[in-house]
């Protein structure tokens, strides 16, 4: 195991013990990895991510005001048989 995997494991069980010690409604065991994937993205994905926002933010300056909610909620309701 090399040392950057051990550290990450040590991290993550870290992670794992705050989280049973937390008191909160417990995670399951998906729901803590994907919570601690969140906490621990590469740079690359911060990157990506702040990429994003900078481009959402320009839309909206330049007009964009996106969907209404209702029209996204209908579609999404029909895409997965949820009405």
């Amino acid at each position: 195991m090399s040392i950057d995997s051990h550290q990450e494991l040590q991290s993550f069980h870290q992670f794992i013990g705050q989280q049973l010690g937390s008191g909160q409604a417990p995670l399951t065991p998906e729901e803590a990895l994907e919570a601690w994937r969140l906490q621990h993205r590469s740079p690359e994905e911060y990157a990506e991510d702040v990429q994003a926002i900078r481009e959402a933010l320009a839309d909206m300056e330049a007009g964009d005001t996106g969907r209404p909610w209702e029209e996204f909620d209908r579609e999404f309701r029909k895409r997965h048989n949820l009405d």
